[in-house]
């Protein structure tokens, strides 16, 4: 079985990419539509890498982040921002919330698939 990776985004075409992107590769994949929803998948399972949206009703990628580093069951875990919400203000909070990468979309799958393996290949050294 490949890296157990967890996506999170509230658009639904966009979700469904990622997911047949990655399960082509190999990589076992866990959707979720929002940020609550992430946050109770990843108290429930170990995930390997999470790619993130930002801007999502109820609970955004940013608080998302910073719950998933101030948990010590959960820090080590990478988190990928995939967003379109871009700039130097967002990229910078992106980092600050404890991301190691900032992917804006739109995205390629090749990019996708790159960095992904980039930041599994890193393991916990990047966090």
């Amino acid at each position: 079985m490949g890296k157990h990776i967890l996506v999170v985004d509230d658009d639904e075409n966009i979700l469904n990419l990622e997911r047949t992107i990655l399960a082509q590769k190999g990589f076992d994949v866990t959707t979720a539509t929002g940020g609550a929803e992430a946050l109770e998948l990843l108290a429930g399972r170990p995930f390997d890498l999470v790619l993130l949206d930002v801007m999502m009703p109820e609970v955004d990628g940013f608080t998302v982040c910073r719950k998933i580093k101030e948990d010590p069951r959960l820090k080590d875990i990478p988190v990928i921002f995939l967003t379109a919400k871009g700039g130097g203000e967002a990229l910078a909070e992106g980092f600050e919330s404890g991301a190691v990468m900032y992917i804006n979309k739109p995205f390629t799958a090749n990019k996708l698939l790159t960095i992904v393996k980039t930041m599994l290949e890193a393991g916990t050294n990047l966090t």
